[in-house]
């Protein structure tokens, strides 16, 4: 310590509690009391005041600060907010921006829709952080596998099931416009191209 210390050595340092204030912590009285405390004492040790506020403290407090004069003490309070709070705002944030992006949707696959509206909006913090970070990894993989022409594991089989579906989708449809015909619901006179829709849906089956 002597060392590495230049003037003239400032004593033994004590760490004692502050007086306490017998007061509501969210009360606008009690808040006021403290920055008002906390200005004098860094008044007196010619530093800048630095306060952490949760959120809902941390909102009342800069209330006061932007009400007060602009000659006032209080304007030299710098006010910060909660490391958890911050990462709490900073998670809502990208919820309300991403909003009608699909990623809602996207989330319920893994998630329950209730579960889905905590991570949204910022309150599940670790729910978030993982559902953000397998979202980023799902489009970096796309992303790769587009660029260096690798193919996903999975995919193949969901595009088969998505061929599949379309050839009985496409069936069906011709099915119930030979059974119109056949009933005699419908008509070719009253509608010439329905033959030949039927005759081009069972072509294209049979060519796929």
């Amino acid at each position: 310590m002597q060392m590495v210390h230049k003037g003239e050595y400032p004593g033994k340092s004590t760490v004692s509690f502050l007086p306490m204030i017998d007061m509501s912590a969210t009360d606008m009285s009690c808040i006021y009391s403290t920055l008002t405390f906390v200005c004098n004492l860094a008044t007196r040790y010619d530093v800048s005041p630095v306060l952490t506020f949760d959120q809902p403290l941390y909102w009342k407090a800069l209330t006061i600060v932007q009400n007060e004069k602009p000659n006032s003490q209080l304007k030299s309070l710098v006010l910060r907010l909660g490391g958890f709070h911050t990462e709490m705002s900073f998670l809502g944030s990208i919820g309300h921006i991403m909003s009608n992006s699909g990623i809602q949707e996207i989330l319920e696959l893994i998630y329950a829709p209730n579960a889905v509206s905590h991570i949204l909006n910022g309150k599940a913090v670790a729910r978030a952080l993982r559902a953000h970070m397998l979202i980023d990894t799902a489009l970096h993989c796309i992303l790769t596998s587009d660029i260096f022409g690798i193919q996903i594991p999975g995919q193949v089989d969901d595009d088969l099931d998505q061929v599949n579906e379309n050839k009985s989708e496409i069936m069906h449809k011709a099915a119930v416009l030979h059974t119109e015909l056949f009933e005699g619901n419908i008509t070719t006179s009253n509608n010439s191209t329905i033959l030949k829709t039927i005759d081009n849906t069972m072509v294209t089956q049979l060519e796929s």
